[in-house]
C-alpha cells in the first residue's frame, strides 16, 4: 500500500511543448546551431535538478540546455533554452536526429522527458 501512495506523489514535469523540433542549416559546419525556448514546471516542487541531454548520434550533433539545471523546479514556470549544434563539417552534419532532455533529481528521473527532433539542412 505504501508503494501505491508513493507513486501518487511522485514528481512530474510539464513542458510547454513536447515534442519539439529544432531545424537549422548545417552550412557553417561546427559553427552551426539552432535552439528552441521551452518552459518547464514540476509538481510537486523538487530541488537541485539537472537537465540531462542525449542525442541519437553524439559524434555528429550535440544537445545542451541553458541553464543546465535549477535550484528549484516547481509550479512556477521556468524558461529553458534547448540548443543543438553540429560537431562535424557541414556535409557530414546534415540529417535528422532525435534527442531527449531528462530532468534528474539526484539519480531520480522526473518524467516525462522532452523529446527533441533535430533537423539539419
Amino acid at each position: 500500500m505504501a508503494v501505491g501512495f508513493a507513486s501518487l506523489t511522485a514528481p512530474k514535469a510539464l513542458w510547454s511543448a513536447n515534442p519539439v523540433t529544432i531545424t537549422f542549416s548545417g552550412s557553417a559546419g561546427t559553427a552551426s546551431s539552432g535552439s528552441v525556448g521551452e518552459v518547464v514546471k514540476c509538481a510537486p516542487k523538487v530541488d537541485n535538478v539537472v537537465f540531462h541531454t542525449t542525442v541519437s548520434n553524439p559524434t555528429k550533433v550535440s544537445l545542451s540546455t541553458s541553464p543546465g539545471g535549477e535550484t528549484t523546479c516547481g509550479p512556477a514556470p521556468d524558461a529553458v533554452t534547448v540548443t543543438a549544434s553540429c560537431l562535424v563539417a557541414a556535409p557530414d552534419c546534415k540529417g535528422t536526429y532525435t534527442g531527449t532532455v531528462t530532468i534528474l533529481e539526484g539519480y531520480t528521473n522526473i518524467p516525462p522527458s522532452l523529446t527533441v527532433t533535430i533537423v539539419v539542412t
